[in-house]
């Protein structure tokens, strides 16, 4: 049963964050569009209200790094995990946080590197991919492929990441023939749509196209906080050297969503450019659950993951949409959390207790899983509402540290101090 009391004290008001969900954040957080994400707005409300500066904020899912963005924007801690390369690369690139200069820097050692001769004859590079770049923006890509160190380099991941999210779209912004850029649409139906529509391939300039867009990313400057992305299953973050147990103190995160976004098909032109192709990502992700398997694979999540928390004051929030009439939210917490007892190195045993259940509708020209044209095709997918799962430890006192009233919707924190 929810906890009224906190609730009434709390007085978590969703119209708040929904009405300021416009183009304020940091421009950080606009570097690639994603499936399924939510809105900067949803994290910087509760950060702001239930965080102080310096605190840890952890995302287990972290998507395209909303969340942990968000964190370090308002001069908090913000640690980001994921097991899809695309998330990961996405989150480190941001998390990074490289200065301009550096990264302008490095821009310009890659392109004066480049020798358009050396790519002239090249291979490796599937007819799909072709049928979507023109021939010289196709050499770059490989260039590019082959000398970003994304996987260790900071730097290199930024503009891995920024590169990901101008590999397609419907502007002289982006480098492929004109398609959507929240998601990749299947090879056959862009060959079909190439061919009744006479599509030509830009000539892009991918060097150019990154610089401008990382001048425009980093406009604002570097973020005040501290960073940390890790690549791996949620249920191992137990395990990670980045985080102790106890450290956390707030756990905002939505879990996969259930049957709804594959994720490796959908982002199988950028996958490619990452690791060679997409269909290790959806095996491995496997977002195909029943509900059963769900319940199960959340109470291997909440047992991982509710430990993380301060036990004095930690709060756990878990964006969950719900499944036609299921509230699955609701489902996850009576089936799950609400059994979840962890046993401490001392002995002693840990339980936890939901706070609250809060529904955050979803405008339906805003529901980000359904992708497609919603007058001529039915087929997309949405959840009709999202609900907000808050869980803290037994004993903890959650407060808030300032009121709706207090909330300020500024970019990047005054740092204190």
């Amino acid at each position: 049963m929810s906890d009224k009391k906190w609730l009434k004290k709390a007085n978590i008001q969703p119209s708040i964050w929904q009405e300021n969900n416009r183009r304020w954040a940091a421009p950080q957080h606009y570097t690639c569009s994603y499936m399924a994400m939510f809105p900067p707005a949803l994290p910087h409300y509760f950060i702001r209200r239930f965080t102080e500066q310096g605190d840890t904020v952890l995302d287990p899912f972290s998507g395209r790094g909303t969340t942990a963005v968000e964190a370090i924007a308002q001069n908090r801690i913000g640690i980001g995990n994921d097991l899809n390369d695309l998330a990961y690369v996405l989150t480190k690139g941001k998390l990074a946080n490289p200065s301009l200069d550096e990264v302008l820097a490095r821009l310009d050692a890659l392109e004066s590197g480049y020798s358009r001769n050396d790519w002239l004859k090249f291979s490796g590079m599937p007819n799909k991919i072709r049928m979507i770049f023109h021939p010289e923006t196709q050499k770059h890509l490989m260039y590019l492929k082959q000398e970003l160190d994304w996987k260790n380099d900071d730097v290199d991941a930024f503009l891995a990441m920024v590169l990901m999210g101008a590999m397609h779209g419907q502007s002289s912004g982006f480098l492929s023939l004109s398609m959507p850029n929240t998601f990749s649409m299947g090879w056959n139906y862009v060959k079909k749509y190439i061919a009744k529509h006479n599509l030509k391939r830009p000539n892009r300039d991918a060097f150019e196209v990154i610089r401008h867009r990382s001048k425009r990313f980093l406009k604002k400057g570097q973020l005040p906080g501290e960073g940390i992305a890790i690549h791996g299953d949620v249920r191992n973050l137990g395990d990670a050297k980045q985080i102790t147990e106890g450290s956390v103190k707030m756990i905002f995160s939505s879990p996969p969503y259930l049957k709804v976004i594959k994720y490796g098909l959908y982002n199988w032109i950028r996958l490619w450019w990452l690791i060679g192709e997409h269909n290790s990502i959806d095996k491995k992700l496997d977002d195909e659950h029943s509900v059963q398997p769900y319940l199960n694979f959340m109470k291997d999540v909440l047992e991982t993951t509710l430990p993380l928390l301060n036990k004095k004051s930690g709060i756990a929030c878990w964006v969950i949409g719900d499944v036609k009439d299921l509230n699955l939210a609701k489902l996850v917490w009576d089936e799950v959390g609400s059994k979840i007892e962890v046993i401490g190195a001392n002995g002693d045993i840990q339980k936890y207790r939901l706070l609250g259940i809060i529904a955050d509708e979803i405008r339906d020209e805003e529901k980000v899983t359904k992708i497609w044209n919603s007058e001529t095709d039915k087929s997309g997918k949405a959840t009709l509402i999202d609900r907000i799962l808050i869980i803290c430890p037994e004993g903890a006192a959650p407060a808030g540290f300032i009121s709706n009233q207090k909330i300020t919707w500024s970019a990047i924190a005054n740092v204190e101090g």
